[in-house]
């Protein structure tokens, strides 16, 4: 092992890691830095003399033992508090120890997390720094422009004593900022600005430096590193201003959207994956011929208006425009879709006296004859129907074929390659989807046959309880037996080889093709640990049936046969989405080899399929494009969607006002979710956390990151811009407030919310 001492470092030594390199380049460049030394791994005993004797020529003062890994303290990641620091070291066998914990802290569990998340890799390499410590009278954290935002104007941030306690989020700290006026700060605030901007002009990039002020009032730097997630952040409140004038121009402020046809899309899609599913919903293609068969009209013609479409992007989300649906099942209607603020905002028709046209006058009698039409059909011939898609499902699983990867495309010439792409992508959004799309409407109109048939029997929310439990225990699938051949997979090597020849054509987040599939993955596929997952009670004895059976009703048995209806349904879905996933992973395997030859990368997947088939590409766009998206992560939408909501949440005009709790700001973006409250990280059961969970603590600390990757959002009482929640929730374009006194006791878990950090804002959904 080597010791570098800080008035040795140069310009080569970058691979001692962010603090370490830094922290000697400023006390070469005569910076304000106490006296360190930097080790690359564990100290024998003639190294800990060496250490020992440096440690007496600065008169053996207390000492800071901190972390100084590859890659912290990056311009990318910041790794803010993952690894362990050691303070006020006074003992030789403190030092050693201190030392030797801190190299290993490296592989604790949020560290191994955060590299994870970020570099795709949990392993690192450690360095460790060994720093004089000050006695601070004041100590804090200056930014050289503002983190949140990216616009120009220093931030301040002070505590008297220690400065863990302010990077932590357990104090809340004195604020200071350089558009304030009349700034009174009880320490020479302008000597700290005057070196941190010395130091972002040393670095030629801007910082987040950490500093202490002595009780004989001497300034020290005590670290320095590029701020982290700042590029873009000044773009996301204008996403959210242009996107909200874009619906504004476009749309009536009643319109309404609906995403759970697309629940399973993590985050924004990629432009390709978008382009294939939209055509789905266009003219004449899958979704239509399924609503024609069911005999509904269907989209007969183009919509013309290029801002509307019955598959829309908002907020570059998927979301289905219900207001313009109606139309496509019975023709022109005078009622318009409103959400039932009564039934958890389900959307529903309502007579509408402005749509009562003279077409809409002498059509009325027809669409009424063929609303019973539907109807007396939807009740008679679903057993038809079900028939007929298993048939067209044992068709098409005789046909359909598996590839593995993109390797399979790599004979092809160009043609064969682009008229192949063309093929599969034409055939899914106008034949594949067609039955799965006929089941998923038909899943909706049983489910709402079962809900009025229980009607009476109990509240509306507890018959929604009811037979969400019967879903969860009442089905078996083959995505069910899938998860349970990948459980064994996870301990049996050869298990795995059979897995990933059987299911290698799925894998996370498969609905966007821009993700891998499991056969691309191959080892990476299976975890190490198999994650806890939550035991169903009494999963061997229950059954939908005897629950049916305990209802007090004389509608037991039509209410069974509802059900055995919608399990059948549910069960078949399942069964093409397995299939129809196949030729899916196909598209994404011919892009990759497309992307190959054009050396376009990932790029790829941010061109529409039309511009693949047509070769133009344009890297510019598509990067672009790929970008927006990434900050359309920090925008999160419910499940149902309201122009008219979102503009009162984004301005604060809620009509209640005691809805609406103010605070402070920590990082951008606009996220609704359902509240989980934790006041110990280590017992929170983040396996049971919905899809879209607020996560909210007093405060947190790089413990948390766990919890943070599980979360859509952050809500805490104390910690300012600057602490490690702040930084850590904007590298994760996590929305985050802080300053939301007692939060941890006034938010209850399963509290709908919005949260707003754009504009440091909580609003009460329910």
């Amino acid at each position: 092992m080597t010791i570098y001492f800080f008035n040795d470092i140069k310009k080569d030594h970058s691979f001692l890691g962010g603090k370490g390199f830094t922290l000697g380049l400023m006390k070469n460049a005569g910076f304000p830095v106490p006296d360190g030394l930097i080790l690359d791994s564990l100290p024998g005993e003639n190294e800990m003399n060496e250490i020992f004797q440096w440690w007496d020529k600065n008169n053996n003062q207390k000492l800071a033992v901190r972390s100084s890994a590859v890659g912290e303290d990056s311009s990318e990641q910041s790794f803010a508090g993952q690894n362990s620091t050691y303070l006020n070291i006074e003992k030789k066998s403190e030092l050693e120890a201190a030392i030797k914990n801190c190299f290993s802290s490296i592989n604790k569990k949020s560290s191994a997390l955060y590299r994870e998340h970020f570099l795709g890799n949990s392993k690192g390499v450690m360095n460790v720094v060994l720093q004089v410590m000050v006695d601070p009278l004041y100590s804090g954290v200056f930014f050289s422009t503002d983190p949140r935002t990216g616009e120009k104007g220093w931030i301040a941030e002070s505590i008297m004593g220690l400065g863990e306690d302010l990077v932590s989020g357990k104090k809340t700290p004195m604020h200071f900022e350089e558009k304030q006026t009349g700034i009174k700060a009880p320490f020479d605030i302008e000597n700290l600005v005057s070196t941190g901007m010395k130091v972002r002009d040393l670095f030629q990039v801007e910082i987040d430096m950490e500093w202490a002020i002595d009780k004989n009032n001497n300034l020290f730097v005590l670290q320095s590193r590029p701020i982290t997630a700042l590029s873009g952040k000044s773009e996301t409140k204008r996403i959210v201003e242009d996107e909200i004038k874009r619906l504004k121009t476009h749309y009536k402020k009643e319109t309404v959207w609906d995403g759970g046809t697309f629940a399973e899309w993590s985050g924004p899609p990629s432009e390709l994956t978008f382009s294939i599913w939209k055509e789905a919903f266009s003219k004449d293609h899958a979704f239509s011929k399924a609503l024609k068969k069911l005999g509904y009209i269907g989209i007969e013609q183009e919509i013309e208006n290029p801002d509307h479409s019955l598959l829309e992007r908002i907020f570059n989300k998927g979301y289905i425009n219900i207001s313009m649906l109606a139309p496509f099942y019975f023709g022109p209607i005078p009622y318009r879709m409103i959400l039932n603020k009564s039934h958890e905002n389900k959307p529903k028709l309502v007579f509408d006296l402005k749509q009562m046209t003279f077409k809409t006058f002498i059509l009325t009698p027809f669409t009424m004859w063929r609303m019973l039409k539907v109807g007396l059909r939807l009740s008679t011939e679903r057993n038809v129907w079900l028939k007929e898609c298993t048939k067209e499902m044992v068709a098409f699983n005789d046909k359909c074929f598996r590839v593995q990867d993109a390797n399979f495309y790599k004979e092809y010439s160009d043609d064969e390659l682009l008229k192949t792409f063309k093929n599969e992508v034409s055939d899914f959004y106008n034949a594949h989807l067609l039955w799965p799309l006929l089941l998923v409407t038909l899943i909706e109109t049983t489910s709402q046959n079962l809900k009025a048939l229980l009607k009476g029997i109990d509240t509306d929310k507890n018959i929604d309880l009811m037979i969400n439990k019967w879903m969860a225990q009442g089905l078996h699938t083959v995505t069910m037996d899938m998860n349970n051949e990948y459980k064994e997979a996870l301990s049996d090597k050869n298990k795995q080889i059979f897995f990933l020849k059987k299911f290698g054509h799925r894998g996370p987040g498969e609905l966007e093709l821009a993700n891998p599939r499991w056969s691309e993955l191959a080892d990476k596929a299976f975890f190490k640990n198999m994650p806890k997952t939550p035991s169903k009670e009494n999963s061997l004895s229950y059954t939908v049936e005897a629950d049916i059976d305990a209802l007090k009703t004389y509608k037991k048995e039509i209410i069974k046969k509802e059900w055995l209806l919608l399990k059948e349904m549910l069960e078949l879905r399942e069964k093409w989405k397995m299939l129809l996933l196949s030729p899916y992973s196909h598209i994404r395997f011919i892009a990759l080899e497309i992307a190959r030859r054009n050396q376009l990368g990932d790029l790829i997947f941010w061109h529409s399929y039309k511009e693949i088939e047509d070769r133009k590409f344009d890297l510019f766009v598509a990067s672009k494009r790929k970008t927006q998206s990434e900050l359309c992560k920090t925008i999160s939408l419910p499940t149902i969607v309201e122009l008219e909501k979102i503009e009162e949440v984004l301005s604060g005009k809620i009509p209640n006002k005691s809805n609406i709790i103010n605070g402070l700001a920590l990082s951008p973006g606009l996220s609704y979710g359902e509240v989980r409250v934790v006041i110990d990280p280590d017992n929170a059961d983040t396996d049971s956390w919905p899809e879209n969970t607020i996560l909210v603590a007093e405060s947190t600390d790089p413990g948390w990151t766990g919890l943070f990757l599980k979360s859509q959002a952050i809500i805490v009482s104390n910690g300012g811009v600057l602490s490690h929640c702040a930084i850590v929730a904007r590298e994760m374009s996590l929305p985050a407030v802080s300053e939301i006194k007692q939060c941890h006791l006034l938010l209850k878990d399963g509290d709908k919310v919005w949260v707003d950090g754009n504009n440091g804002r909580i609003t009460l959904a329910n």
